[in-house]
């Protein structure tokens, strides 16, 4: 089990333990300085309110968290479509060009693939660096080719798709390092936290503590907050973005070879 699974199961468990120690501190105490209650309606009201809000902001969380998930997956399905369409018309390149320009696609895709399959924003600097040298290098000799042939529709095609494979690079940097933000976590967390204590003193008011259903309540808690994080961590726990399209797309560039045009 790798250290970023772990971590979600570490935080997933401190979630329950937290949840549970508020709710029997919160029981513990109000048993102690409340005593036992018959009318507990206006108490009903509030918790009810509580509970409300928690569902309501799990549920917003927990939908924005899938919808960053479902756009990191596309951003990678159509980077990979990109590369590989650059990679196929590079081939009407000028073979003096083509040779170099599919060398430094193989470069590129695997730069990409460690760029997406990186744990954390500071892993994907390196990768970073060497794509943007990668492009500039391709972008240079998409010049040379476009100054060579102006009137090439073959060439100009290939230039839109290179440009196109470069403006997806950052739409995919924009996705991975796009993540609800830590305040809005530790609000949610917080509201959590506060109803689990309203629950806790609610049993503290009736004298008698259902631990089995306080149990569970706490762990779908703990588990929903550890699922709406690790969806919002792209690559770093069990829910991970597939890179199945970027590794064929690796080997489609692998085998593709420069083929010399019979006329220009």
């Amino acid at each position: 089990m790798g250290s970023n699974t772990a971590g979600i199961l570490l935080i997933a468990f401190g979630l329950l333990a937290l949840t549970l120690l508020v709710g029997f501190i919160a029981f513990a105490v109000t048993r102690r300085i409340g005593g036992v209650y018959k009318d507990d309606a206006p108490f009903g009201v509030i918790q009810a309110s509580a509970f409300a809000l928690v569902g309501l902001l799990l549920g917003f969380s927990f939908s924005l968290a899938v919808a960053r998930y479902d756009q990191r997956r596309s951003v990678t399905v159509r980077e990979a479509n990109a590369i590989g369409t650059t990679a196929l018309r590079a081939q009407f390149l000028d073979p003096s060009l083509a040779g170099p320009m599919l060398n430094a696609l193989r470069s590129y895709v695997q730069a990409r693939i460690d760029f997406a399959a990186a744990t954390a924003p500071g892993a994907r600097d390196e990768p970073s660096r060497r794509s943007a040298m990668l492009q500039t290098q391709m972008w240079a000799m998409a010049v040379r080719a476009a100054r060579h042939d102006p009137y090439s529709v073959e060439d100009m095609l290939f230039v839109q798709t290179l440009n196109n494979t470069i403006d997806l690079s950052s739409e995919q940097a924009a996705a991975l390092n796009g993540t609800i933000p830590g305040s809005v976590l530790a609000i949610v967390i917080a509201v959590m936290l506060l109803a689990a204590a309203l629950l806790g003193a609610n049993y503290g008011r009736s004298g008698r503590l259902g631990v089995a259903a306080y149990s569970v309540f706490a762990a779908m808690l703990a588990l929903t907050v550890a699922t709406i994080i690790d969806l919002d961590r792209p690559q770093s726990g069990f829910i991970r973005v597939p890179l199945d399209s970027l590794v064929q797309t690796q080997q489609l560039v692998e085998s593709l070879k420069p083929v010399p045009l019979l006329t220009r």
